[in-house]
Protein backbone atom coordinates (compact mmCIF):
# COMPACT_ATOMS: atom_id res chain seq x y z
CA UNK A 1 0.00 0.00 0.00
CA UNK A 2 1.22 3.41 -0.55
CA UNK A 3 0.91 4.68 2.80
CA UNK A 4 3.63 2.15 3.65
CA UNK A 5 5.80 2.93 0.99
CA UNK A 6 8.58 5.66 1.32
CA UNK A 7 6.43 8.00 -0.33
CA UNK A 8 3.84 7.29 2.15
CA UNK A 9 6.16 7.62 5.06
CA UNK A 10 7.37 11.08 3.46
CA UNK A 11 4.00 12.42 3.17
CA UNK A 12 2.92 11.86 6.77
CA UNK A 13 6.31 13.69 7.37
CA UNK A 14 4.99 16.38 5.47
CA UNK A 15 1.83 16.39 7.22
CA UNK A 16 2.86 16.28 10.49
CA UNK A 17 5.46 19.35 9.81
CA UNK A 18 2.47 21.48 8.51
CA UNK A 19 0.23 20.11 11.50
CA UNK A 20 3.03 21.35 13.55
CA UNK A 21 3.05 24.89 11.80
CA UNK A 22 -1.17 25.04 12.43
CA UNK A 23 -0.53 24.20 15.69
CA UNK A 24 1.73 26.81 16.46
CA UNK A 25 0.24 29.71 14.49
CA UNK A 26 -3.43 29.63 15.25
CA UNK A 27 -2.69 30.67 19.18
CA UNK A 28 -1.03 34.33 17.39
CA UNK A 29 -4.53 35.00 15.59
CA UNK A 30 -4.25 38.34 17.26
CA UNK A 31 -2.98 41.68 16.44
CA UNK A 32 -0.32 41.31 13.29
CA UNK A 33 -1.63 37.95 12.23
CA UNK A 34 -0.90 36.67 9.83
CA UNK A 35 2.58 36.50 10.32
CA UNK A 36 5.17 38.28 7.76
CA UNK A 37 6.58 35.77 5.47
CA UNK A 38 10.09 35.81 4.50
CA UNK A 39 11.15 35.38 1.03
CA UNK A 40 14.58 34.93 -0.15
CA UNK A 41 16.97 33.42 -3.12
CA UNK A 42 20.20 31.49 -2.84
CA UNK A 43 22.65 29.87 -4.91
CA UNK A 44 25.71 26.97 -4.18
CA UNK A 45 27.50 24.31 -4.60
CA UNK A 46 26.93 20.36 -4.25
CA UNK A 47 29.11 17.97 -3.57
CA UNK A 48 27.28 14.60 -4.49
CA UNK A 49 27.86 11.12 -4.41
CA UNK A 50 25.71 7.79 -4.24
CA UNK A 51 25.62 4.88 -2.21
CA UNK A 52 25.71 1.38 -4.09
CA UNK A 53 24.80 -1.39 -1.59
CA UNK A 54 24.55 -5.47 -2.97
CA UNK A 55 26.21 -8.28 -3.66
CA UNK A 56 26.80 -6.54 -6.81
CA UNK A 57 27.52 -3.02 -5.78
CA UNK A 58 31.02 -2.69 -7.87
CA UNK A 59 33.60 -0.35 -6.58
CA UNK A 60 33.06 2.84 -4.45
CA UNK A 61 32.42 6.04 -6.31
CA UNK A 62 34.07 9.50 -5.60
CA UNK A 63 32.09 12.85 -5.26
CA UNK A 64 30.50 14.85 -8.10
CA UNK A 65 30.84 18.61 -7.86
CA UNK A 66 27.20 20.46 -9.32
CA UNK A 67 25.32 23.33 -8.89
CA UNK A 68 22.31 23.87 -6.32
CA UNK A 69 19.96 27.11 -5.78
CA UNK A 70 16.25 28.08 -5.63
CA UNK A 71 13.65 30.24 -3.17
CA UNK A 72 12.92 29.86 -0.28
CA UNK A 73 9.93 30.90 2.29
CA UNK A 74 10.32 31.39 6.31
CA UNK A 75 7.18 31.21 8.33
CA UNK A 76 7.57 32.32 11.64
CA UNK A 77 5.66 30.19 14.17
CA UNK A 78 7.66 31.49 17.42
CA UNK A 79 10.31 33.84 18.44
CA UNK A 80 13.21 30.82 17.56
CA UNK A 81 11.27 28.52 15.14
CA UNK A 82 10.23 29.12 11.55
CA UNK A 83 9.16 26.83 9.14
CA UNK A 84 11.19 27.17 6.00
CA UNK A 85 9.52 25.40 2.62
CA UNK A 86 12.10 25.53 -0.63
CA UNK A 87 12.31 24.86 -4.19
CA UNK A 88 15.73 24.20 -5.61
CA UNK A 89 17.68 23.28 -8.64
CA UNK A 90 19.75 20.63 -7.57
CA UNK A 91 22.47 18.70 -9.82
CA UNK A 92 23.27 15.09 -8.25
CA UNK A 93 25.42 12.08 -9.05
CA UNK A 94 28.18 10.51 -9.02
CA UNK A 95 31.88 10.06 -10.37
CA UNK A 96 33.76 7.06 -11.35
CA UNK A 97 37.39 7.03 -12.68
CA UNK A 98 39.01 4.03 -14.11
CA UNK A 99 42.40 3.68 -16.11
CA UNK A 100 41.71 5.45 -19.28
CA UNK A 101 38.59 7.09 -18.71
CA UNK A 102 36.04 9.18 -16.38
CA UNK A 103 32.49 8.14 -16.36
CA UNK A 104 30.13 10.52 -13.82
CA UNK A 105 26.34 10.04 -13.19
CA UNK A 106 24.54 13.39 -13.66
CA UNK A 107 21.09 13.66 -12.04
CA UNK A 108 19.46 16.76 -11.78
CA UNK A 109 16.16 17.19 -9.49
CA UNK A 110 13.75 19.87 -8.66
CA UNK A 111 13.98 19.34 -4.83
CA UNK A 112 11.05 20.43 -2.45
CA UNK A 113 12.74 20.10 1.64
CA UNK A 114 10.00 21.02 3.95
CA UNK A 115 12.56 22.35 6.78
CA UNK A 116 11.94 22.86 10.62
CA UNK A 117 14.18 25.99 11.43
CA UNK A 118 15.18 26.58 15.02
CA UNK A 119 17.51 30.08 15.33
CA UNK A 120 19.17 32.07 18.28
CA UNK A 121 20.68 35.48 18.32
CA UNK A 122 24.27 36.25 18.41
CA UNK A 123 26.12 39.09 18.40
CA UNK A 124 24.95 42.25 16.96
CA UNK A 125 22.27 41.37 13.49
CA UNK A 126 23.77 37.64 13.37
CA UNK A 127 21.45 34.75 14.14
CA UNK A 128 22.85 31.24 13.99
CA UNK A 129 20.08 28.27 13.09
CA UNK A 130 19.70 24.92 12.82
CA UNK A 131 17.73 23.50 9.82
CA UNK A 132 15.86 19.73 9.52
CA UNK A 133 13.40 18.29 7.91
CA UNK A 134 11.69 15.42 5.12
CA UNK A 135 12.78 16.25 0.87
CA UNK A 136 11.08 15.21 -2.01
CA UNK A 137 12.63 15.20 -5.30
CA UNK A 138 11.83 15.12 -8.52
CA UNK A 139 13.96 14.02 -11.38
CA UNK A 140 14.49 16.28 -14.28
CA UNK A 141 16.88 14.51 -16.05
CA UNK A 142 19.42 11.94 -15.87
CA UNK A 143 22.76 10.88 -18.00
CA UNK A 144 25.96 9.09 -17.85
CA UNK A 145 28.64 11.36 -19.52
CA UNK A 146 32.01 9.11 -20.29
CA UNK A 147 35.38 10.92 -20.92
CA UNK A 148 37.63 8.65 -22.64
CA UNK A 149 40.39 11.63 -22.56
CA UNK A 150 40.17 12.47 -26.62
CA UNK A 151 36.60 12.13 -26.83
CA UNK A 152 33.06 12.18 -24.49
CA UNK A 153 29.68 10.08 -24.67
CA UNK A 154 27.06 10.66 -23.37
CA UNK A 155 23.90 8.47 -22.76
CA UNK A 156 20.39 9.29 -21.41
CA UNK A 157 19.25 6.91 -18.68
CA UNK A 158 16.15 8.39 -17.49
CA UNK A 159 14.11 5.25 -18.13
CA UNK A 160 16.46 3.51 -15.18
CA UNK A 161 16.36 5.91 -12.40
CA UNK A 162 12.92 6.40 -10.55
CA UNK A 163 11.25 9.62 -10.91
CA UNK A 164 10.84 10.55 -7.37
CA UNK A 165 13.75 10.41 -4.72
CA UNK A 166 13.09 10.91 -0.90
CA UNK A 167 15.47 11.60 1.86
CA UNK A 168 15.77 13.82 5.08
CA UNK A 169 18.04 16.89 5.41
CA UNK A 170 19.46 18.61 8.15
CA UNK A 171 22.15 21.22 8.74
CA UNK A 172 22.70 24.77 9.70
CA UNK A 173 24.36 28.28 9.16
CA UNK A 174 24.12 32.27 9.83
CA UNK A 175 21.90 34.84 9.23
CA UNK A 176 24.00 38.47 9.25
CA UNK A 177 21.39 41.02 8.52
CA UNK A 178 20.03 39.90 4.67
CA UNK A 179 22.30 37.64 4.05
CA UNK A 180 22.09 33.65 4.57
CA UNK A 181 25.16 31.25 4.73
CA UNK A 182 23.80 27.30 4.92
CA UNK A 183 25.36 24.07 5.24
CA UNK A 184 23.08 20.81 5.02
CA UNK A 185 23.43 17.11 4.41
CA UNK A 186 21.08 15.19 2.59
CA UNK A 187 20.92 11.48 2.97
CA UNK A 188 18.58 9.56 0.50
CA UNK A 189 16.04 7.11 2.16
CA UNK A 190 14.69 5.67 -1.30
CA UNK A 191 16.23 3.31 -4.23
CA UNK A 192 16.33 4.97 -6.64
CA UNK A 193 17.40 1.80 -9.15
CA UNK A 194 14.42 0.82 -11.58
CA UNK A 195 15.68 -2.69 -11.90
CA UNK A 196 14.43 -4.43 -8.78
CA UNK A 197 15.11 -7.49 -9.91
CA UNK A 198 18.86 -7.63 -8.90
CA UNK A 199 20.25 -7.25 -4.57
CA UNK A 200 21.73 -3.18 -5.89
CA UNK A 201 20.18 -0.73 -4.10
CA UNK A 202 21.44 3.07 -4.84
CA UNK A 203 20.78 6.23 -3.16
CA UNK A 204 21.91 9.47 -3.10
CA UNK A 205 23.74 11.43 -0.69
CA UNK A 206 25.01 15.41 -0.98
CA UNK A 207 26.58 18.24 0.81
CA UNK A 208 25.22 21.28 0.00
CA UNK A 209 26.93 25.15 0.71
CA UNK A 210 25.01 27.99 -0.37
CA UNK A 211 24.94 31.61 0.01
CA UNK A 212 21.39 33.35 -0.16
CA UNK A 213 19.54 36.54 0.16
CA UNK A 214 16.78 37.34 2.25
CA UNK A 215 14.11 39.89 1.19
Amino acid sequence: MILSSPFGRLLRMCALACGFAALFTTPAMAPGFPPQLGLGVKGGVNFATQRVEGEEAGPDLDSRIGAVGGVFANVPLLSWLDLQPEALFSMKGARLDLEGASSSVWLDYLELPVLAKISRPGGGTYRYFAVIGPTIGVRLRARIRTDFGESTEEIDISDDVERLDLGVTAGGGVQFGSVVVDGRYTLGLKDIDKDKTDAVKVTNRAFSFTVGFRF
